[in-house]
C-alpha cells in the first residue's frame, strides 16, 4: 500500500538537512521552518482505518528572485510500519518585463512505505505571471519523469490560475490538466485563506473531470492552526484527495490533530533585539491591510526608491528582503510622502509597513503573497 503524505503538512516541504542549513545560512534572505509533531485517523481507499503518528520538517529560504523549499516526514503506524517521504523545490524569477514575470522552478521527492514500496518523481516547469493591483494570474507547462521502482515512465501536462487578495484573506483558483503514461485527469481547485489574530485557516474544495484511469469525484479539506506563543501553534485538519499518479498516492481521507513548533518563527526576532523597535510580533504572521498607506516605485536620481504616501502619520517603517528583515525609518519628504532613500536592485521584493509603531502590514499598491508556512508579506517588483 502506497500512502499520502497527510493534507496538514505544508507544501512545498524540506528535509531535515535543508532545515538545518536554512537556520544556520548567513546570506541575507528571508528564512521559515517548522517542525510538526501530530497524530492522525487515516482511511485510504479500499482499506481499513488506521490511526498513524507523525514528525514531519519543514523549512524555506527565499530571497527577492529564488525560493528554495522542502520537507522530511515520517509516519508511524499503529500496526508498526513506516513511512518516509521528502520533497524538495525550487524557483527563480526573471526581471520585470512590465507586469509580467517569468518563472522557472521544479521539484524533486521520493517515498518509502514500509522497506519495499518505493516511488520517485522529478517535475519542472516554465510559468509565466500576470501581476496586477492585489490580482494575479499564471500560467505554465509541467514535464517530467516518474518511478515507481521498476523504470522510469514520462509525466506532462499544463496548469493555470489566478488569485486575488480580499482584505484579511486571499482567493486562489486553479486547472491542471497532467498526462501520465495511459493516465490522464483533469483537476480544478479552488483554494481561500483566512487570518484573524492568531487564527490562520485554508479551505480547499476541487473536483476532478475528464479522467481516464485517474478516478473522478469532488473532494476538499480545511485546515487551520492557532498560535499560543511566537514559537508554537495548534494544529487541526480532515478532509479528503484524490490520488496522485504523479507522486505515487491513493485517494483517502483523514482527520488530524498536533502542535507546530516554530524553531525560526519570523526574521523579525533577530530585528527587535538588534534595533530594539517595537513589540515583538511577527511582521508576516497577521499582516492586515494598510488602507492609509500606498506605496509605488520612484526613480531618484537615476536610482529605483521606495516612496510611501501616508495621510496623518508620525513614523513610517519598511522592513523586508532589502533591510534583511530590519525595521527601517523612512525619511519624510513632505506631503505626506516617506522615502526609503537606498537604491532597490531589479526584482521582485517581500515586505511589510509600519505606521506609528502599530502592526506591520501590506499597503496599497502592492501585491500580496501568502507562503506555505502561515506568513503573509507585501510583494513590489523593482523593473
Amino acid at each position: 500500500m502506497r500512502r499520502r503524505a497527510l493534507r496538514p503538512v505544508p507544501r512545498p516541504l524540506a528535509t531535515w538537512a535543508l532545515c538545518a542549513a536554512a537556520l544556520t545560512a548567513p546570506c541575507a534572505a528571508q528564512v521559515d521552518a517548522s517542525l510538526d509533531v501530530s497524530a492522525s485517523l487515516v482511511k485510504y481507499d479500499g482499506y481499513l482505518a488506521a490511526g498513524a503518528a507523525s514528525l514531519t520538517s519543514a523549512a524555506s529560504w527565499q530571497t527577492a528572485r529564488t525560493t528554495l523549499a522542502g520537507r522530511g516526514s515520517l509516519l508511524m503506524f499503529e500496526t508498526g510500519r513506516t513511512s518516509i517521504q521528502g520533497l524538495i523545490a525550487a524557483g527563480t524569477f526573471s526581471p520585470a518585463l512590465g507586469p509580467l514575470r517569468l518563472e522557472a522552478a521544479g521539484e524533486a521527492g521520493a517515498s518509502a512505505y514500509a522497506g519495499y514500496a518505493r516511488f520517485a518523481h522529478a517535475l519542472g516547469r516554465v510559468r509565466l505571471h500576470l501581476m496586477g493591483r492585489g490580482v494575479g494570474a499564471w500560467a505554465a507547462p509541467l514535464a517530467g519523469t516518474l518511478s515507481r521502482g521498476y523504470g522510469g515512465e514520462g509525466a506532462r501536462g499544463f496548469s493555470a490560475g489566478g488569485w486575488a487578495r480580499l482584505g484579511a484573506g486571499a482567493l486562489e483558483a486553479t486547472w491542471n490538466r497532467i498526462t501520465v503514461g495511459d493516465t490522464a485527469y483533469t483537476d480544478l481547485l479552488a483554494r481561500a485563506h483566512w487570518r484573524a489574530g492568531s487564527l490562520d485557516a485554508t479551505g480547499t474544495f476541487g473536483t476532478r473531470v475528464a479522467s481516464r484511469l485517474g478516478g473522478r469525484g469532488v473532494y476538499g479539506d480545511v485546515t487551520g492552526t492557532v498560535r499560543f506563543t511566537e514559537w508554537l501553534a495548534l494544529l487541526v485538519g480532515g478532509g479528503t484527495y484524490p490520488s496522485d499518479p504523479v507522486r505515487g498516492s491513493i485517494p483517502g481521507r483523514y482527520l488530524t490533530l498536533g502542535v507546530r513548533l516554530l524553531p525560526r518563527a519570523a526574521p523579525r526576532t533577530v530585528a527587535v533585539r538588534q534595533t530594539g523597535a517595537g513589540p515583538r510580533e511577527d511582521p508576516r504572521g497577521s499582516a492586515p491591510w494598510l488602507p492609509r498607506a500606498r506605496v509605488a516605485v520612484e526613480r531618484l536620481d537615476g536610482l529605483s526608491v521606495l516612496v510611501a504616501r501616508v495621510d496623518g502619520a508620525g513614523q513610517v517603517e519598511v522592513m523586508g528582503d532589502f533591510t534583511d528583515w530590519r525595521p527601517v525609518a523612512l525619511v519624510p519628504s513632505g506631503e505626506g510622502r516617506y522615502r526609503y532613500a537606498i537604491a532597490l536592485p531589479p526584482g521582485m521584493h517581500r515586505f511589510n509597513l509600519r505606521l506609528d509603531g502599530g502592526p506591520w502590514g501590506v499597503p496599497l499598491g502592492a501585491g500580496y503573497a501568502s507562503d506555505e508556512f502561515g506568513g503573509s508579506v507585501g510583494v513590489l517588483i523593482v523593473p
